[in-house]
């Protein structure tokens, strides 16, 4: 991870709501509950970010293009 980043995933739920993951290494975190599901519009895969405001702010870039 770079500069000591955490790491986050997320998605667009069915609802409108954007959620914020925690990534701890687990590819299944993402793949197995999210892909193939109503309610998961798009997923961010994993990525480094220093907070989970920058990462929100990541994913909100994501999903709206």
């Amino acid at each position: 991870m770079p500069n000591g980043d955490l790491m986050w995933w997320g998605y667009l739920h069915q609802n409108g709501s954007i959620q914020v993951k925690r990534w701890f290494g687990d590819p299944k975190d993402y793949q197995d509950d999210c892909y193939h599901n109503e309610f998961f519009l798009k997923v961010v895969k994993p990525f480094p970010s220093p907070s989970r405001e920058e990462a929100l702010e990541h994913i909100t870039k994501e999903v709206a293009g």
